[in-house]
């Protein structure tokens, strides 16, 4: 946790998985029931 707050960390080590994290947050969000605009 993050001050407190539940948090976790996607860190991608090679350049193909640069777009894996961004797809993770996105799946994230929409389970919670949000979207990037």
């Amino acid at each position: 946790s993050f001050l407190r707050y539940p948090a976790r960390a996607i860190l991608p080590y090679c350049q193909a998985l640069e777009k894996f994290a961004p797809h993770i947050q996105q799946l994230s969000m929409e389970s919670n029931g949000k979207g990037v605009s």
